[in-house]
């Protein structure tokens, strides 16, 4: 079930992404854009820069939490495990009734069971 859920979050969330990116032609939404595009290209340190760009400007904006998250992912795909177990805590911190939360709890669970192998 959990499986499932996932699997259709990410269906969803790959759709957004690619109406946003098809979107960024005609328009851009700033700092956010910026760091789609970063993530999609593998450059998570920019993409980290301007998700955190985004939050300093809109830290209660629509896409707040989902930029907090993907700074995470970002570490987390960067290596940096230490970085991404912390901001997945402060996305559950911060966020505690989004499915953001959930996600970054699934995150953590996985990065646990990674370490303990």
């Amino acid at each position: 079930m959990r499986k499932m859920r996932l699997l259709a979050v990410g269906a969803l969330l790959g759709m957004m992404l690619a109406s946003c990116a098809f979107r960024s032609s005609s328009r851009s939404f700033g700092p956010y854009s910026d760091a789609e595009n970063f993530y999609k290209k593998g450059d998570y340190t920019k993409a980290i820069g301007k998700y955190q760009e985004y939050l300093s400007g809109h830290p209660q904006g629509n896409m707040a939490a989902i930029a907090a998250y993907y700074i995470a992912k970002s570490y987390a795909a960067s290596g940096d495990m230490v970085k991404a177990r912390e901001h997945f805590k402060r996305v559950i911190k911060q966020y505690p009734q989004t499915s953001w939360a959930e996600f970054s709890q699934e995150q953590l669970d996985m990065l646990q069971g990674t370490a303990n192998s």
